[in-house]
């Protein structure tokens, strides 16, 4: 009620900055007296039915039922872009709540697949967002360096399949002494690869867990690290 009571009286206030109107003709078309209007303008005093259905439908008004009843999209066309701290989310957004958010945090899933083939070119586009326990991410590192992306092929076969999902950190762009399962771009393509460090030449062996696939060793500069994958998920009915 209370965030109604302010839109009721920014829309008010606003309208009368619009026309020039003074507040004892606004309380005229709304059909209420000027003590009653300067209440409403103070978000104050019971709302009555007459004044919400008069500021949506009311000519001189017609600002949109969404956002004066249920706080969602702008008061009128365009809006948003002077007025944002008024207008509620867009119509597509979810809003989560507060007590929801302090419990969880939420990591991008990318839309495009990752492979663990041949490579795919990568893109950056957010498919959904995926919540994870606050306090269980924060003991991995800062999740917003962390993305979701799903593997596709088979050269990282029996350790991730096709259509697993991987978290991965984008700030350890550097291979850990024992190795470990990277993000990593070669020749202008994105996959996930085992890797490991090559001490006495100073190269980097890249490894596919599948047999089939033979490790490729190669210059530590030919290969980018866009980050370690530190969990996955796996569906068991597809």
């Amino acid at each position: 009620m209370e965030d109604l009571k302010k839109r009721v009286a920014w829309a008010i206030t606003k309208y009368r900055e619009e026309t020039g109107q003074n507040y004892i003709q606004i309380a005229e078309i709304l059909g209420v007296d000027k003590n009653t209007l300067a209440a409403y303008r103070k978000e104050e005093g019971s709302l009555i039915g007459s004044v919400l259905k008069g500021l949506i439908s009311n000519p001189n008004f017609k600002f949109s039922t969404e956002w004066l009843m249920e706080g969602r999209g702008e008061p009128f066309p365009g809006a948003r872009e002077s007025y944002p701290e008024i207008c509620g989310p867009e119509e597509n957004e979810i809003v989560i709540p507060t007590e929801i958010q302090n419990d969880y945090t939420f990591v991008p899933l990318l839309k495009d697949k990752i492979s663990a083939g041949r490579g795919i070119t990568a893109y950056n586009a957010i498919d959904v967002r995926v919540a994870f326990r606050r306090e269980w991410i924060k003991r991995k590192g800062d999740p917003k360096n962390m993305s979701l992306i799903k593997v596709s092929g088979d050269s990282m076969e029996p350790t991730l399949i096709s259509g697993d999902l991987v978290l991965v950190d984008h700030s350890k762009t550097y291979i850990d002494p024992q190795g470990g399962i990277y993000a990593i771009t070669m020749n202008d393509t994105i996959m996930i690869k085992r890797l490991q460090i090559i001490y006495q030449n100073h190269k980097v062996l890249v490894i596919s867990d599948n047999d089939h696939y033979e490790p490729i060793e190669t210059d530590l500069d030919s290969v980018q690290i866009n980050g370690k994958v530190i969990w996955f998920a796996r569906e068991l009915e597809r």
